[in-house]
């Protein structure tokens, strides 16, 4: 089957590719997802994806994942916490206007 040159259906871009993961160690994570250059959008299948495919999308199933991902209570658990910035100060709260 010969494929055409990729195009994104939302944005038009014409480049994607596959979406990484950092982990918390430094190491990275190969998803089974690609992502389009462009705008971002995340499929399964450039193939289906691309909106340079005549007919309906012809999909060739997703890649296997090359590793499962590393998931555990302990770390993802817990509700997250609100992060600041370590240069930046809360403003103080404004007082409510007079009545």
């Amino acid at each position: 089957m010969a494929h055409r040159a990729f195009r994104c259906q939302l944005c038009g871009g014409g480049f994607f590719r596959p979406v990484v993961v950092p982990r918390a160690d430094g190491s990275r994570y190969l998803t089974s997802f690609y992502e389009c250059a462009g705008c971002s959008v995340v499929f399964i299948d450039p193939h289906a994806f691309n909106a340079n495919e005549p007919g309906p999308p012809q999909s060739e199933g997703a890649k296997p994942a090359t590793a499962a991902p590393g998931l555990s209570l302990e770390r993802y658990g817990r509700p997250l916490a609100p992060v600041q910035a370590a240069d930046e100060t809360a403003p103080a709260p404004e007082p409510p206007p007079p009545r």
